[in-house]
């Protein structure tokens, strides 16, 4: 609901004091709808489909990210207020529903199965004795890094800076580029399903991640580097580079793994981080742009060169990522293997 209204307050803004607010509160809003999402999927579903199910999620998120040209075109007939008014007057109609429909958790009737015991809400004590823990933890660092590495590519370059590298790269207008743009969410759209399924299939986190590592490093250099090619190859190359990129959705499942009795602590940081890394990957971008352009000449008079040289950023990200996902231990629950190895001794 806070969401809706601040999109609401952010498309009548008329000062650059009032929408910088509303913009605040949209992202602080916004922050809680993936973590209620996983929470929800924790309670209602068996552990051993959490990856399954929180990759069915993110591709809800990506199938929004992904509507970048199609809201280009309102935005070219409407106006951005328009647009901006219609999206949040959306939200607000979903927070509705949300509160008529969603539960926390299953209604118990005696005709169900009963549901996993459940502990009491921990003490303030206990959950702060958590949050050193969690802090103290060497994986919960390698996790959120590889999370925040191996995602930044959509909001960098999908979200903001890749429509610019387009249109220089293959002289397409605006709206034309935000559509080659949004290809990279298409790709994020296949990659949440296939890995959220992949890692509960093959009862790994680690595989999956550093294979998704190389898959991406490989992808975004060839993208960059390679000069000369052909655009249907280049959305090729983009819906590969979302498809890798999206396995960051396994970190989510990896933080409950470490943390079962606190996962909206260990999830939240986890989101905290990868927010975090987000927010300063569009200004570093934009920063190196600038530095590498050696003026302030404006956007139309950035190069192809200029594109490159900033956007290598997101290359370092991705090896970094890489580089995680080999450090990391594999944490996926010992009983979840048990349980499907008993079931098929017994088949």
């Amino acid at each position: 609901m806070i969401a809706g209204i601040a999109t609401l307050a952010f498309a009548s803004a008329h000062n650059s004091t009032n929408a910088l607010l509303a913009r605040l509160l949209m992202g602080a809003s916004s922050a809680f709808s993936f973590l209620g999402c996983l929470k929800l999927v924790q309670e209602w579903f068996p552990i051993s489909r959490f990856s399954t199910l929180a990759g069915m999620t993110n591709t809800a998120a990506m199938l929004g990210a992904a509507c970048g040209a199609p809201l280009a075109v309102l935005v070219h007939a409407f106006g951005w207020r328009a647009t901006m008014a219609w999206t949040g007057g959306g939200e607000v109609i979903l927070g509705l529903l949300v509160f008529l429909i969603v539960r926390d958790q299953p209604r118990i009737t005696v005709r169900e199965a009963l549901p996993p015991v459940r502990s009491t809400p921990p003490s303030p004590a206990l959950s702060l004795h958590a949050m050193i823990a969690l802090l103290r933890n060497g994986t919960v660092w390698i996790n959120a890094l590889y999370a925040t590495c191996i995602s930044l590519i959509f909001v960098a370059f999908g979200g903001l800076w890749g429509s610019g590298y387009i249109q220089k790269a293959y002289a397409l207008d605006a709206v034309a580029a935000a559509g080659t743009s949004s290809i990279l969410f298409l790709g994020g759209i296949a990659g949440s399903l296939f890995y959220g399924w992949y890692s509960d299939h093959l009862h790994s986190r680690k595989r999956p991640m550093v294979q998704a590592g190389i898959g991406g490093l490989l992808t975004i250099s060839l993208l960059l580097y390679i000069t000369g090619i052909p655009l249907p190859l280049f959305k090729t190359g983009l819906f590969l580079a979302g498809f890798f990129s999206s396995a960051n959705i396994i970190s989510y499942a990896v933080a409950l793994d470490l943390y079962p009795a606190f996962s909206g602590l260990s999830i939240g940081f986890l989101s905290t981080c990868y927010y975090a890394g987000n927010a300063t990957s569009q200004p570093l971008v934009g920063f190196l742009l600038e530095h590498h352009a050696g003026s302030t000449r404006g956007m139309d008079a950035l190069t192809l060169a200029d594109y490159r040289f900033a956007l290598s950023s997101l290359v370092l990200f991705m090896a970094v990522a890489l580089v995680c996902s080999i450090r990391i231990r594999e944490t996926f629950p010992a009983s979840c293997s048990e349980s499907k190895m008993k079931r098929a001794s017994g088949a």
